[in-house]
C-alpha cells in the first residue's frame, strides 16, 4: 500500500464540506442518486426503494454506455487498494483489475443495535 491515509469519520461541526443524505423524504426532498466525479473515476451513492444505500467506487475505463456515449473525465487505473476491518488495513486481492466496487449499507439506529 502506497499511502496509509484512511478517511476520518468527522464530527459534523468540524467536517470538511459534506453532503448529508437524510433519507427522510418528509423532511426535505432529496435526489435518490448523488455522484462525485473526479479525473479517473467517480463515487456514486444511490438510495434504494427500501431505504438502503448502494455506495459505488467507479474506475473510468472509458467504457461506452448503452447510448454510445462515454465518460468525459480522464481514464483511471487502480494502483493501490485497502479495506479496513477491526483487524486493521488489508489490500484488496486483484484490485488492479477492478472497474467498480460497491457496498450495500442499511441504516440502523442505536436502539436497533442495542436490541441485536
Amino acid at each position: 500500500m502506497s499511502d496509509k491515509f484512511t478517511a476520518k469519520n468527522w464530527p459534523m461541526g468540524r467536517a470538511p464540506r459534506v453532503t448529508t443524505l437524510k433519507g427522510d423524504k418528509t423532511a426535505k426532498a432529496e435526489a435518490a442518486q448523488h455522484v462525485i466525479e473526479f479525473p479517473g473515476g467517480a463515487i456514486e451513492v444511490t438510495r434504494t426503494t427500501d431505504g438502503n444505500y448502494w455506495a459505488h467506487i467507479i474506475v473510468n475505463q472509458q467504457d461506452g454506455f448503452p447510448d454510445g456515449s462515454t465518460r468525459e473525465s480522464a481514464r483511471g487505473e487502480v494502483i493501490g487498494s485497502r479495506v479496513q476491518t477491526d483487524d486493521g488495513l488489508r489490500e484488496v486481492a486483484g484490485a488492479e483489475s477492478l472497474t467498480q466496487i460497491a457496498v450495500l449499507i442499511r441504516p440502523t439506529t442505536a436502539k436497533q443495535e442495542r436490541a441485536a
